[in-house]
């Protein structure tokens, strides 16, 4: 068996046009989009699927309202900008604190 593997780091290169192509032509295949931010190759090609997982990742951050005052020093210091004006952290943007 043959694998092949189209990686790349930067978005908007390709990788799931190119994979979608590649797909369509090459018969007795099996796929696999490990693409943590967007698996999006079922979009284009419809797929069958046999096996589906639970993503889990990583800690996201969490606000204790308890002891939160709103000083905002946490939305000053968020990468990701995942807390919201209303202080609650916004799942699908944060990645967890590093």
């Amino acid at each position: 068996m043959k694998q092949i593997l189209i990686i790349s780091g930067k978005g908007g290169t390709g990788k799931t046009f190119f994979t979608g192509c590649l797909a369509v032509a090459v018969k007795n295949k099996v796929l696999v989009d490990c693409d943590v931010d967007a698996a999006n190759l079922h979009l284009l090609l419809h797929p069958e699927i046999k096996e589906a997982y639970e993503f889990i990742g990583g800690k996201l951050a969490q606000i204790d309202k308890t002891k939160c005052i709103e000083c905002g020093l946490c939305r000053e210091n968020c990468k990701f900008n995942a807390i919201g004006e209303d202080f609650k952290v916004d799942e699908l943007s944060c990645e967890g604190c590093t």
